[in-house]
C-alpha cells in the first residue's frame, strides 16, 4: 500500500514539473508573440513611409525601381512575421492545453494518493482494534 502511496506522489510530482516547464514554454512563446507583432507594425511603418503618393509631381525611375523592390521585400518579410505569428499562436494554444491536461493529472494523481494513505489508515486501525 505503501508503494502506490508514493507512486502517485512521485506522479504529481511529475506532473508538476510538466506544468512549470509547460508555463514556462508559454512565457516564451508570448514572448515571441510581442516581438513578432512589434516586427510587424515595425515593417507596416516603413512601407506606409516608403510609398510614393501622387501629390509628388515626378519620381525618378532609379528611386521608383529601388522603392518597388524594398516594398516588395518587405512585404514577404511581413508575410512571414505573420505566418510565423499564426504557428506561435497555435504552439501556445497547444501549450495552453498540455497545462490544463496535466494538472488535472496532478490533481487526480494527488487525489488518488491520499485516498490510498485513507485507506492505509483505516486498514492499520482495524488491525489495531483487533
Amino acid at each position: 500500500m505503501k508503494k502506490k502511496i508514493n507512486r502517485f506522489k512521485r506522479l504529481a510530482t511529475l506532473r508538476k514539473v510538466d506544468i512549470y516547464k509547460e508555463v514556462n514554454r508559454s512565457n516564451l512563446l508570448e514572448n515571441e508573440i510581442l516581438k513578432n507583432k512589434e516586427l510587424i507594425s515595425q515593417i507596416n511603418t516603413i512601407i506606409e513611409s516608403g510609398k510614393v503618393y501622387p501629390s509628388q509631381n515626378l519620381v525618378s525611375t532609379g528611386f521608383f525601381k529601388n522603392n518597388a523592390q524594398l516594398i516588395s521585400t518587405l512585404q514577404s518579410q511581413k508575410n512571414i512575421a505573420i505566418n510565423r505569428n499564426k504557428y506561435l499562436l497555435t504552439e501556445k494554444n497547444n501549450s495552453q492545453k498540455k497545462i490544463i491536461i496535466n494538472n488535472l493529472k496532478k490533481n487526480k494523481a494527488e487525489e488518488k494518493s491520499k485516498e490510498y494513505k485513507k485507506i492505509h489508515i483505516n486498514n492499520i486501525e482495524n488491525k489495531s482494534f483487533i
